[in-house]
């Protein structure tokens, strides 16, 4: 895997009105947030510690699996309408899903992990970046051109800085999806 991981390092900001959501009740589509993205070969686990002020609704930093403009994933640290800082996930196969997770316990921060094992993508979360838990399961179909890295948004902000620390991509395969290591 000859992959440039410095590329998904630092801070992201993302501009006011950002997103990337293909709404399921509307169609309307939104692919304005920034990407950095690699493309990894084989299975893989890309980690990060992910750091924000979230301050609007649906702030965001997340990390992101791209397989086209109609097929992709997001595992996200996002503010939710309540203000709670909580783990998001949304797939998209020509529509878009959102479904909305546990708060986290440090508001602003959190370690984000993306598997791929085969042909399925597992989501993580974690507090200390060492006990994960599975946020989402799924696929997005065949692998081939999916590319994976990081991105920040503010839908409904004024924009945001996201920092994205102790990036790891290890090309190995997670031995069980549902085990918390």
């Amino acid at each position: 895997m000859d992959v440039d991981i410095e590329t998904l390092t630092g801070p992201l900001s993302a501009d006011a009105g950002t997103d990337w959501f293909i709404d399921p009740a509307t169609g309307a589509a939104t692919a304005t947030a920034p990407l950095r993205l690699v493309a990894p070969d084989g299975d893989f686990q890309l980690k990060a510690h992910v750091r924000a002020q979230l301050s609007a609704t649906f702030d965001a930093g997340a990390l992101f699996v791209h397989g086209g403009p109609d097929t992709w994933a997001k595992l996200a640290l996002e503010r939710s309408p309540e203000g709670a800082d909580t783990i998001v996930t949304v797939v998209t196969r020509g529509v878009s899903d959102d479904a909305n997770g546990v708060a986290v316990p440090v508001p602003g921060e959190t370690w984000l992990r993306v598997s791929r094992v085969g042909g399925v993508y597992a989501f993580h979360h974690s507090a200390d970046g060492a006990r994960w838990s599975l946020a989402r399961l799924f696929t997005l179909g065949p692998v081939d051109g999916h590319r994976v890295g990081v991105s920040s948004q503010s839908p409904t902000g004024d924009g945001l800085t996201v920092s994205f620390t102790d990036v790891t991509l290890d090309p190995s395969t997670l031995a069980d999806v549902r085990d918390s290591s």
